[in-house]
């Protein structure tokens, strides 16, 4: 592609220049043939359009090629200048130019470059290349040249010119360097060229290095405004000088570092510029960029130019001085320290350099003091105040941000980041917003003079370089603290991650993941720990220098730092600077505390927790609580929300609730904020992290955290009571009250949490040291001289180690007086045992800090004067103490004498809680109460440790478990009178709910898990404590599970055991409840029978206790005992077991119903059917039981007493008329009888069954809830549903009568039946509709009439759907359709299985069988409830069609018996009639008529078949016969005649043919069932016609002939007067269809002679009927002239007739 263009180029050439320049066409001819005439390869290569090194080399190889390009740009013609130009760049990139021509085109393109635009960026694009290009040819003067160019189009007025070249001038300089950069790296291979001047001589140098150096010295000379040496005669500003040499120095700092005479250059030109510009009054644009190469120098050659930079140095620290610089200046030079702070390395290797060499200025430590200046400079503009607060002009909301800060040590990481919400300070203050520039004042080079800056972006600054200092030591000095060891396991243990990330890859795509624990685990042990190393012990390591230089740092530094530190802390700051300051001040501490400086340590630690919590707060909340009304109204809100021990802000109590005069305190002067609570955070990580060697200085970070949780604790109540609007602060959720610093609050108390529990990796000594500072802590209430003794006695036993109290009692008044702060310490003392148990277990005493923890706690124990949240919690740490005991290391020789010990002395502290009763002080009860429930809790520890294993004291247990009853009583008792109310539970009383759970827990172990371990002689004081927890009416829950307990006693009394004797119980155990006393005096017997029956009989009375879920759980707990332990019983023991708990179960319920039942209680109702609900429940037990081992019992005789006691009972469960209670009663008789085995063995409890079965049809029973009539399907189908076991069981023993109250009962109980919720029954029957057909296929018809009863009630039920009228549909109940439909089929089954029983011949049960299945049929289409296929009148007309097939040949039989079957005939003729006949309103609705239709047609073909034959028999009446034959003829009809010609019942049938009126024009419609009407027509033409000549043939047609006859003259006269009033309007298509077939029908009948009675004249005997309707055949014959086919077929009827009458 470059050859394509270079031709084109050329040959452009020649064609301006064909005239002009000679010259330049010949030069440009020669060269294009060069062009052309290139290697074959090479024009290959430029064919295929690639720029490739072959067309460079054969270029370079023609040095005349760029002659025409030469002389173009010597005309100075833009035209010739621009085209060569252009070619000249390209040949510069392809590296086409001969190096003899170098020289040549750096001159033409200097003279070139005043040319036009496009020339001279064409020129600047070039020299790049040409230097990359040529770079070992263009050295020297052609490099000087080239620069030239340069430095010319720099002094250009076009701007884009003049940027250009500034830019390619740039990189230039930085292509030069570069060049050096190369020559050092083939130094061996590069000769010297030259001398140069350093220091102290001279030193060789190559020809790149000559080049730098003498660029670098003309560039120096330039900016100082001399005249360059190397460089062509030209002039540039200091600003853009300063820039190149920036430029030079940032991109090869290295390579200028390790060149001297670039050094030297830069101490004698430079250095002495730049502190000249420093130390004058310069522009703007000057100072920045000198500024700017400041870093640069000093972070790169501070060892070569020392005393410069101690020089520039100072100048910087002097310029900050407010009268030394304006204040530009003085913020360029903070910059500049910004910049120097945010690369540590550098800081320490300054005050290495300088701060530590005697004669040298102190540049750290001065600029340490000038912060410290800067930083109370102008108060106002920072906002200083006594805290710090949000500054005023922050535009962004402190409780908007989002941001998380973390303050972090080695090892142990606090994350400080909340939302802050503060009330803005008059002043502006810092902050990110207000205070910062969008751009650095050393970063705008664009700007000549300096812009406008917030006044508080030099303090700004100040923060963000004290902050960077912090953060830089602790960045260098916190990893060498970790000990050698913890590094290599956490090498190893990320090694380790590493592989197991590379295993978990290559394993992803197997088919099955193994689940993996947690990596990171705290593993941490007392002998494990180590104590962070101090650096200053590391001699040996490569870096101790300049570790001892950081420890310098902080030694020397620290007071100045911390002057600034605490100006800040109360300045106006955004959330942001806030997060840095107090996190560069928590590194600062920790790196001091790691060095081993115990006084700046401590001092910053008393800095922040002066923060943290301020001791104007502190003093504000410090009120004296010795008054005992204030005790009595914290434990009443304590009480109220259920507060029991800690309920801590910072790890320890909630405190106790201020006076309300208090309650005035100003919230905003005296409450802690978010940042406040962001200084604690930082102070307890410090602790965390300095943890092993803080020594004393442990009790300011605990004495912190004491005050904070007063100020805390108050804070919450008091905006508690507040929102509340009392006085006394109710319960509620703390950070919903604390508000804005709720979140705070919890991240505080999770970082005290975690310190608290790194003390667990303590050294024994620094624990020892945690707790003596905690018991130091503890403040004393005697009186004020002894809280004076008390202090004393505290502060010596601190040492004074450098450091500060924080709001001790001695600097805030009345303090000392504040219990809360005790309840700090006892909280806290309790967690240091939790995290120290292996610890205390493991070393001795003194090593331990056991003797510390309990004088600490008996202290608080012994004072009287504390109050009662505080004994608490003192007992309750000491309760910790000793379920240590209950571990099982401990030895065991004195084990069990121990835990003996242990237990005695709980019995004995509740013992003396409840023994004294002097004192009547509310507060003092709930005190007790208190410690009577940490006993109970302690109790349930140890049982939980080792009750299993507990062989002594367990009489002491049920002691203390049954403590919190008062004595029990019993009520109804007395004398031997058997009142109602002994049936009712015993009263038992406790002492308060809160201990019945307590001390449940404890019981609930030992009845589940420690059985086994109970003695024999406690178990009954077990089973009567389980029924005291079962009869208390505090806790629900307990009660329920209190009779689970039961059955794991009855379990552990059956273990191992094959059967009890309780032979010896039936005497002993009578049936009236008596029990209890007998439960109390037996419980000390040893025999296993009677502790068991004493367990069923507790059981018994905890069936009557008022609440209805307790009763069923224990009968569910008695029935699972009896099912469990049945198998194992003898029989006679199974109906001792019945007599003394079942029965005795029957008639507590029975008492307790009678007792509701006259009560004038408001829940009468409910509390009846709550027992109703109990009884059926029972019974559901029972009659399990009864059933499953009743084949067993019955052959017992001491079995049919307690069966007919268990009779009674049940007809007094139906007496209570209720459907759930009746459902029970039936379902557990037929569970009962369901039993397996032989009938007789059973047969004596079906007496009994029946009788309650026949008396009890519960139809009529309701609920007692209930509004309205109850869903009875439950009770019915349990109804129905015994009568099935008890007819199995009584076999032949029912008879007609019987079974006809039976059919009664069904149909009664179906009749009466409520829907079924959720579905109907039209589709499906319902479950008792079900059951019913069930028990109607199982009746026996053996004896005589059962039959004909049986089927007289199907019929009932067929009908039951069809006997409702619309409306009546509508309403919701069951519609029986599906019912109907099963019993139809279950009809004609019957009545075909009983053909040969006469008595359902003579009686009426056939026809109102046959009458039950007319009636659908009848509704065919006026019942639009059908349900599944088919619809009922086709399974109506199905069934009719069957019985008929088997009834009717038996009617013939019958005639011999003189039998009435008249009205069985008559039901068959209203059967047929009803399947021919539709409605005719409705007939139009279905949509499958002629489905139906043909179906009727094929049944009333089958019926025909039928009846025919028989229906001309003697036995048959005339009268039925034509009622057959009108029924035909009224169903034939298919147009609908005028009314007038239709027969009336008063007159001849024929008589209505003489009626006179106005034929009709409009079409009417054909019958929809027009095709049973043809099949009626043809039926009445064989009726009619002649067949055998038999009687019964004659009298069919006797009887048909009339209304054969009516049926053709209906159509004959519609037609006469009908068509004539149409005129030429054809007949009606139906019509003429209807009319010829019936003259064809006529023609072809050969009527029964004897069918029509003889007329005058008349010959033919089969043709008589023509005869009848000659008359209207000839009228109508004039009337159809018109229409042939008509006229034809009228002129066949009247040939015929002239043909058979001689006509």
């Amino acid at each position: 592609m470059t050859a394509q263009i270079l031709a084109s180029e050329l040959a452009i050439l020649i064609q301006e220049s064909k005239r002009k320049n000679t010259d330049i066409r010949s030069a440009a001819e020669k060269s294009l043939s060069e062009l052309k005439a290139l290697p074959n390869t090479s024009e290959a290569q430029l064919a295929a359009g690639e720029t490739t090194p072959d067309l460079g080399r054969d270029l370079k190889r023609r040095p005349n090629f760029v002659r025409p390009f030469l002389l173009s740009c010597a005309t100075r013609n833009p035209r010739y200048a621009g085209t060569a130009i252009a070619c000249l760049q390209r040949l510069v990139v392809t590296n086409g130019l001969a190096k003899e021509t170098l020289k040549d085109v750096l001159d033409v393109l200097r003279e070139c470059s005043s040319l036009g635009l496009d020339i001279q960026l064409k020129i600047l694009q070039a020299l790049p290349s040409l230097l990359q290009n040529y770079a070992s040819q263009l050295t020297g003067d052609l490099l000087a040249t080239a620069l030239h160019i340069c430095f010319l189009l720099l002094g250009s007025k076009t701007a884009v010119v003049s940027n250009t070249a500034a830019a390619t001038l740039q990189q230039l300089v930085v292509t030069i360097l570069g060049k050096v950069v190369r020559e050092d790296e083939l130094a061996s291979g590069v000769d010297f060229v030259a001398e140069v001047p350093i220091e102290d001589g001279t030193t060789p140098v190559r020809s790149a290095a000559l080049d730098a150096y003498q660029l670098l010295n003309d560039l120096c000379l330039l900016t100082e405004g001399s005249k360059p040496q190397f460089l062509h005669s030209t002039s540039v500003s200091p600003d853009f000088g300063l820039e190149l040499i920036e430029s030079m120095i940032s991109n090869h700092a290295e390579t200028v570092r390790s060149h001297p005479e670039q050094i030297q250059i830069l101490r004698i030109r430079l250095m002495p510029f730049v502190i000249r510009i420093l130390s004058e009054k310069v522009a703007f644009s000057t100072t920045v960029r000198v500024m700017r190469l400041l870093p640069i120098i000093l972070g790169n050659m501070l060892s070569v130019l020392a005393t410069e930079c101690e020089m520039v140095l100072g100048l910087l620290n002097h310029m900050l001085d407010p009268d030394a610089a304006v204040i530009w200046k003085r913020i360029l030079c903070m910059e500049v320290f910004r910049g120097i702070h945010a690369e540590p390395a550098l800081v320490r290797n300054i005050y290495a350099q300088f701060d530590e060499q005697e004669g040298k200025r102190d540049i750290i430590r001065n600029q340490m003091a000038i912060m410290v200046r800067l930083a109370a400079e102008k108060p106002s503009i920072i906002g200083l105040g006594q805290q710090s607060t949000i500054p005023a002009m922050s535009t962004q909301a402190e409780d908007e941000s989002d941001e998380q800060v973390a303050l972090q040590a080695e090892g142990v990481a606090g994350t400080i980041g909340a939302a802050m919400t503060l009330r803005s300070s008059a002043a502006p203050g810092i902050s990110t917003h207000g205070s910062n520039m969008r751009i650095p004042c050393i970063e705008q080079l664009d700007k000549s003079e300096p812009p406008s800056v917030p006044p508080a972006y030099l303090y700004s600054l100040v923060l963000t370089c004290m902050n960077s200092f912090s953060e830089g030591l602790a960045r260098f000095l916190l990893p060498f603290s970790i000990p050698i060891e913890v590094r290599s396991k956490k090498k190893q243990r990320l090694m380790k991650e590493d592989e197991q990330q590379e295993t978990e890859t290559t394993e992803k795509d197997e088919p099955t993941v193994v689940a993996r624990k947690p990596r990171l685990t705290r593993s941490q042990s007392i002998s494990g720990s180590k104590i962070p190393v101090n650096p200053m012990s590391l001699e040996s390591h490569v870096l101790y220098s300049q570790i001892r230089t950081s420890a310098s740092m902080v030694d020397s530094c620290w007071p100045a730092l911390l002057a600034a530190y605490s100006t800040f802390f109360h300045a106006a700051l955004d959330s942001e600077y806030y997060h840095s300051l107090v996190r560069s001040f928590q590194k600062f501490s920790q790196v001091a505390g790691l060095l081993g400086l115990s006084t700046p340590r401590d001092a910053f630690l008393t800095t922040l927790g002066k923060n943290a919590v301020p001791p104007s707060v502190v003093t504000a909340f410090a009120i004296p609580s010795s008054s005992s009304h204030m005790s009595e109204r914290r434990d009443a809100w304590r009480r109220e929300n259920g507060v029991q021990g800690s309920d801590s802000k910072l790890g320890s109590s909630p405190g106790i609730a201020v006076e309300k005069a208090r309650q005035s305190i100003d919230m905003g002067s005296a409450s802690l904020n978010t940042r406040n609570l962001l200084c604690l955070r930082a102070l307890v990580n410090l602790g965390i992290a300095l943890g092993p060697i803080l020594q004393s200085a442990w009790s300011i970070i605990l004495e912190t955290l004491q005050q904070a949780d007063l100020v805390i604790t108050h804070i919450s109540l008091q905006r508690r009571g507040a929102h509340n609007g009392q006085t006394t602060p109710t319960a509620g959720s703390d950070n919903a009250f604390l508000g804005d610093i709720g979140n705070e609050i919890s991240a505080v108390n999770i970082a005290a949490t975690r310190m608290f529990e790194s003390c667990r990796d303590l050294p024994d000594d620094a624990f020892l040291d945690v707790l003596r500072s905690l018991k130091g802590l503890l403040r004393d209430l005697h009186s004020n001289r002894d809280g004076e003794v008390a202090r004393d006695s505290v502060s010596s036993q601190r040492p004074s180690a450098h450091r500060r109290r924080i709001s001790t009692a001695g600097a805030i008044s009345g303090l000392d007086q504040d219990v809360r702060l005790n309840e700090f310490v006892i909280e806290n003392m309790s967690k240091l045992i939790d995290y120290n148990t292996s610890r205390l277990l493991e070393k001795r005493p003194e090593e331990n800090g056991w003797e510390i923890i309990v004088e600490a706690l008996i202290d608080v124990l012994s004072t009287q004067q504390f109050d009662t949240d505080l004994r608490l919690r003192a007992a309750s740490t000491l309760s910790t103490l000793i379920n240590l005991s209950a571990i099982p290391d401990i030895l065991e020789d004195v084990r069990d004498q121990v835990r003996w010990q242990g237990l005695a002395a709980l019995s004995r502290q509740i013992d003396s809680l409840h023994s004294n009763d002097s004192s009547d002080s509310k507060a003092a009860k709930v005190c007790e109460q208190d410690l009577h429930n940490l006993a109970l809790e302690t109790l349930h520890g140890v049982l939980e440790q080792y009750g299993d294993v507990l062989n002594l004291g367990w009489d002491y247990v049920f002691s203390i478990v049954s403590s919190v009853f008062e004595q029990p009583t019993e009520s109804g008792e007395g004398g031997e009178k058997q009142d109602p109310k002994e049936f009712l539970p015993v009263v038992v009383l406790t002492k308060s709910p809160k201990l019945i759970r307590s001390a449940f827990g404890s019981l609930q172990l030992i009845g589940s898990e420690f059985l086994n371990s109970v003695p024999t002689e406690c178990l009954s004081k077990l089973l009567l404590t389980i029924y005291c927890f079962c009869c208390q009416q505090d806790d629900f829950n307990i009660s329920l599970t209190s009779t689970t307990l039961f059955l794991n006693v009855s379990v552990h009394l059956w273990n191992d055991k094959e059967t009890l004797d309780l032979q010896d119980c039936n005497e002993t155990f009578d049936i009236m409840p008596q029990n209890r006393s007998l439960a109390k005096t037996g419980g000390n017997t040893t025999k296993y029978a009677v502790i068991w029956l004493q367990l069923l009989l507790l059981l018994v009375d905890s069936t009557t206790d008022r609440r209805l879920e307790v009763r069923h759980s224990a009968l569910h707990t008695i029935f699972g005992i009896l099912d469990s332990s049945a198998e194992k019983l003898r029989p006679e023991d199974l109906i001792t077991c019945q007599r003394l708990v079942v029965l005795r179960l029957l008639a507590r319920n029975e008492t307790a119903y009678q007792i509701c039942k006259v009560s004038n209680s408001s829940d009468r109702l409910k509390e009846i059917s709550n027992w109703n609900e109990t009884a059926g429940i029972m019974l559901n037990d029972i009659s399990g039981l009864f059933g499953q081992y009743l084949r067993v019992l019955v052959t017992h005789v001491r079995f049919q007493p307690v069966w007919e006691t268990f009779g009674q009972y049940l007809q007094s469960f139906l007496k209570r008329r209720s459907l759930s209670l009746s459902a029970a009663v039936y379902t557990s008789i037929g569970r009962i009888l369901s039993a397996e085995g032989e009938k007789a063995d059973i047969s004596s409890c079906t007496t009994l069954s029946w009788d309650i079965w026949r008396k009890g049809n519960p139809v009529h029973h309701t609920d007692p809830l209930a509004t309205k009539q109850g869903d009875n399907q439950t009770a019915l189908l349990a109804y129905v549903r015994c009568f099935a076991r008890i007819y199995v069981l009584m076999d032949d023993a029912i008879d007609a009568k019987k079974i006809s109250s039976i059919l009664e009962q069904f149909l009664i109980c179906t009749t009466l039946s409520t829907p079924t919720p959720y579905s109907g029954d039209v589709d499906n029957m319902s479950p008792l509709q079900l059951e019913v057909v069930s028990s109607l296929r199982m009746i026996r018809t053996n004896a005589i009439g059962t039959a004909a009863a049986l089927i007289s009630s199907m019929a009932s039920f067929v009908t039951l759907a069809y006997r409702r009228d619309d409306t009546q549909l509508e309403q919701k109940g069951p519609t029986f359709v599906a019912l109907s439909k099963a019993i139809m089929d279950l009809l004609g089954e019957c009545i075909g299985n009983h053909l040969d029983d006469v008595s359902i011949f003579t009686g009426s049960s056939l026809s109102e069988a046959l009458r039950s299945l007319t009636m659908p049929v009848r509704l065919k289409y006026t019942w639009h409830v059908d349900g599944k296929n088919p619809p009922p009148w086709k399974k109506a007309t199905a069934t009719i069609v069957n019985i008929l097939k088997g009834v009717i040949p038996k009617l013939d039989q019958l005639r011999s018996q003189d039998s009435d079957v008249s009205p069985i005939w008559r039901d068959m003729i209203d059967s047929c009639d009803a399947i021919i006949s539709a409605s005719p309103p409705a007939i139009a609705v279905p949509t499958d008529i002629n489905i139906d239709q043909e179906f009727d047609i094929a049944a009333f073909h089958e019926l025909k078949d039928l009846l025919i034959p028989v229906l001309g028999s003697t036995f048959v009446t005339d009268k039925l016969r034509r009622t057959f034959s009108e029924s035909l003829f009224k169903n034939s009809i298919i147009h609908e005649p005028h009314p007038d010609d239709l027969p009336h019942p008063d007159h001849e049938l024929l008589e209505c043919l003489r009626s006179t009126h106005i034929g009709r024009t409009q079409d009417l419609p054909p019958s929809p069932r027009y095709r049973m009407a043809y099949v009626l027509v043809d039926e009445l033409f064989d009726l009619v016609a002649e067949h055998d000549g038999s009687q019964e043939r004659v009298k069919l047609a006797q009887a048909a002939a009339p209304y054969l006859i009516l049926r053709v003259c209906l159509v004959l006269k519609a037609y006469l007067l009908d068509q004539p009033l149409r005129g030429r309007i054809p007949q009606p298509t139906s019509q003429k269809v209807e009319m010829l077939y019936i003259l064809r029908r006529l023609v072809e009948l050969d009527c029964e002679p004897r069918a029509i009675p003889d007329a005058p004249g008349v010959v033919s005997e089969h043709k008589k009927h023509l005869y009848r309707i000659y008359g209207l055949v000839t009228k109508a014959l004039r009337v159809a002239r018109r229409n042939e086919e008509m006229r034809n077929a009228l002129t066949r009827v009247i040939e015929t007739v002239s043909l058979d009458f001689g006509v």
